[in-house]
């Protein structure tokens, strides 16, 4: 295809030309970017609507050009999810929705603590949804809104988002959108990759119909704004302009329009981090220059590589704040005639130093090298789906290396973040594992408890409150999301407390639940199984034969029954 501006030879599937970055006219292609977003908020789902008979819906919380995304109640596994809906003018089209199809099974193909957990996808009313997690936090670009992140801040958002690019590339899916607004942030510090709308699913047929240039402009990898095929190291071109943001609170490539943003990425190098009113740590200067090289072969070969040059910083900054990288500096002031520190004192110093750091080194090398490796092997033979021992080694690891993005991938395999409810509030909580019943209860805090981690696995739980029946239970923590992938779920515990006295000896109450037939209300039943003797009593005495087991009148169709008939 021939530039209309500078007549250079172009590839047909190029939107930009890729020598002066005008526009390239194509037939059918429309004038407006796909990747833009709604000017004016939707509302497609009203506040207390319940969406394919499970989710309460509370709100919107979000709106782009490729989905509406409302923050609603799972009222059967009592959390919040977040449900994502194609926005209106999308809806018919069959290309987005099919992309909408493509963004869940690309984030419900992974498994990482730094992406997005996907938890199914339904059609209500004609309308398809994505229900996810719901994470309470704030976008990178909100938080940069109150001015660029400090760097060792900074650089902790960028191993774990490198991390889970990670993931997301060895399982073949490029996002192809990473950018501020799609990273959220928790209150404590856990970065997540939101927004899968525009990944790829490599091996997959190309949706090529719309003959356009998919993606946020300012984040485009070069290749990506030619409209040229695309590999995971787009993502990496992509992170590289993010932790170029964060670092100094303004993006590396600027413009007045699409058109001259693309010219910018395409011709262009930004202005020096070196240059910039915040001071940038070179270390981090030479990751962003790597991340941002036009030529795709000199960047980054994969996330993994741009993450470990990220965690060998982080590293020598954690050394540099124990002490250790600083004792030649020490060494010249204390030889300073001011400093009146006696010589030996400075020497047993220096010594203690050097042995702190020795056995330091030793502890994070065992964790590194021995506990990580015995994890994720534990974690690998989980079939039965019980991993206390691989958690409990995973606690002591944390105890040494707190941050290592390995361990936060491999808690996020064998542990869940659970709620604990009661009915009323205020119950002392107390758990012990399953196989342990003759172990001591654990004491876990005053009901509500929110978010509590711990390892997969069933667990025996107890609930005390002045004025009500002990409520002893048996419940595992994890649900299952979605079956075909296996991906484990927390599911919250939510108990009724009955008043004292209230309850028959031997009795206990089980929970309703909607089920095929109908809502099923509360009921009580025997707190232990018969034994064999007791049943073949039961059955030599008639069984449910015997007229004295039925205390309640049968009706049908609103007419009172006789035993008779009813048997």
């Amino acid at each position: 295809m021939k530039c209309p501006k500078c007549h250079s030879e172009n590839p047909d599937t190029s939107k930009y030309c890729g020598n002066c970055a005008a526009l390239l006219a194509q037939e059918g292609q429309p004038p407006d970017s796909l990747s833009k977003t709604l000017e004016a908020p939707v509302n497609l789902v009203a506040k207390g609507n319940v969406i394919g008979g499970k989710y309460r819906v509370e709100g919107r919380i979000g709106q782009g050009g490729m989905g509406i995304v409302y923050k609603a109640e799972d009222i059967r596994l009592k959390r919040m999810v977040a449900l994502k809906f194609l926005p209106p003018h999308l809806v018919h089209s069959a290309e987005f929705k099919e992309r909408f199809l493509i963004e869940a099974q690309a984030a419900a193909a992974l498994s990482h603590p730094n992406i997005c957990v996907i938890h199914e996808v339904e059609e209500a009313s004609g309308q398809s949804f994505i229900a996810m997690e719901y994470v309470q936090g704030e976008t990178l670009r909100d938080k940069i809104k109150r001015g660029p992140l400090k760097a060792e801040e900074a650089l902790d958002v960028a191993i774990q988002v490198a991390s889970g690019l990670s993931e997301a590339h060895r399982k073949g899916v490029i996002h192809r959108d990473i950018k501020s607004a799609n990273i959220m942030v928790t209150e404590e510090g856990q970065a997540k990759i939101m927004d899968f709308g525009l990944a790829k699913l490599q091996g997959t047929t190309p949706l090529t119909k719309s003959q356009t240039t998919l993606g946020t402009v300012f984040y485009m990898s070069p290749e990506q704004a030619q409209g040229e095929p695309l590999d995971p190291r787009t993502d990496i071109w992509s992170l590289g302009v993010v932790l170029y943001e964060i670092l100094v609170g303004s993006l590396p490539f600027k413009g007045d329009t699409d058109l001259s943003v693309i010219h910018s990425i395409i011709h262009e190098e930004p202005r020096p981090l070196k240059l910039q009113e915040q001071p940038v740590p070179e270390e981090l200067q030479r990751v962003v220059a790597r991340a941002l090289k036009k030529n795709v072969a000199a960047r980054y070969g994969s996330a993994d590589e741009m993450a470990k040059d990220l965690r060998a910083y982080q590293s020598s900054l954690q050394l540099a704040g124990a002490g250790v990288v600083n004792l030649r500096t020490l060494w010249r002031r204390i030889r300073r005639p001011r400093v009146a520190l006696p010589t030996v004192a400075i020497l047993f110093a220096l010594v203690f130093l050097g042995v702190h750091f020795s056995r330091q080194q030793a502890r994070v090398r065992w964790a590194r090298e021995v506990a990580l490796p015995e994890i994720e092997r534990l974690v690998g033979q989980n079939w039965q789906r019980e991993l206390g021992e691989a958690y409990g080694l995973a606690e002591k690891a944390e105890k040494i290396i707190p941050h290592d993005p390995k361990l936060a991938e491999l808690f996020s395999k064998c542990s869940l973040k659970m709620t604990v409810r009661t009915e009323p509030a205020g119950a002392k909580i107390y758990v012990k594992d399953y196989k342990s019943p003759q172990s001591e209860w654990e004491y876990r805090g005053v009901s509500p408890i929110e978010k509590v981690r711990l390892p997969i696995g069933i667990f025996r739980w107890k609930m005390e409150k002045d004025g009500y029946e002990t409520v002893l239970a048996a419940s595992s923590n994890w649900d299952v999301g979605i079956a075909a992938h296996e991906i484990f779920v927390p599911y919250d515990l939510v108990r009724v407390l009955d008043k004292k006295g209230s309850v028959s000896p031997g009795m206990v109450r089980v929970t309703g639940a909607e089920t095929a037939g109908g809502k099923l209300g509360d009921f009580f039943i025997d707190q232990y199984e018969v034994t064999n003797r007791q049943y073949k009593e039961f059955v030599n005495g008639g069984g449910y034969g015997n007229k004295r087991y039925w205390k309640h009148e049968f009706v049908r169709r609103g007419e009172i029954l006789t035993w008779e008939q009813a048997m």
